[in-house]
């Protein structure tokens, strides 16, 4: 074979391969990373409610329950830390990225594109989309 052809084969494989590899912030990883925090943290609730019914059941002393409780309810309160801090941040920046860019696709896509004709709701007299199928403002099904 001919050099030209492998250098196209390994251009195609670097091609699939390096999204692999690509450090972005997704939707997915936000989404992992929130489950994982919120299953440790039902873990950290189940080792606190096992914890109380061993207390209850006289397997533990009153020093060792409270010091041992005392430190899952400190990791209860940094995952949830963590956790809030993730959709407060990160889901926020991203929504607002997503909404930024699709606003600019709407515009693009729309360049060229002008619609002298409004349609304009008889329940509440809000403005719409000429396309639309019910109101924005009131839900009536537009005539």
């Amino acid at each position: 074979m001919s050099a030209l052809a492998y250098l196209t084969g390994i251009a195609f494989l670097i091609w699939i391969i390096f999204p692999l590899f690509k450090k972005d912030s997704t939707w997915v990883s936000l989404y992992i990373e929130a489950d994982e925090l919120e299953d440790k943290k039902q873990r950290v609730y189940g080792n606190i409610a096992d914890l109380e019914f061993d207390f209850a059941m006289g397997r533990l002393s009153e020093k060792d329950f409270k010091h041992i409780r005392q430190s899952f309810l400190s990791e209860a309160g940094r995952v949830i830390e963590k956790l809030e801090s993730q959709k407060s941040n990160a889901f926020m920046e991203r929504i607002q990225n997503d909404i930024d860019n699709l606003g600019k696709k709407k515009k693009k896509a729309k360049k060229g594109k002008t619609s002298s004709s409004k349609a304009f709701c008889t329940e509440c007299g809000a403005e719409n989309l000429p396309e639309a199928k019910f109101c924005m403002k009131c839900g009536k099904e537009m005539s």
